[in-house]
């Protein structure tokens, strides 16, 4: 199955840095449990959508794919 982009390149970047810093920020700072897990999950999932440059969240909420550069 193949997704078109729909998070641009600035964006992606944010994603990525946010996303490494939730997951870095509760290893180091957070005592294992609920909290921590849920911080780490989603860190990884800003992360993943940031290479993939593909958010389902932001697709269900109608954001349009991204033009292809010509």
């Amino acid at each position: 199955m193949k997704f078109m982009q729909n998070v641009p390149t600035w964006e992606r970047v944010l994603r990525l840095v946010l996303g490494l810093s939730l997951v870095a920020g509760s290893l180091i700072g957070l005592k294992p449990g609920l909290l921590a897990y849920g911080l780490e999950l989603t860190g990884a999932i800003l992360a993943l959508t940031s290479f993939i440059g593909f958010c389902p969240m932001c697709a269900m909420a109608g954001r349009k794919p991204l033009a292809k550069a010509r």
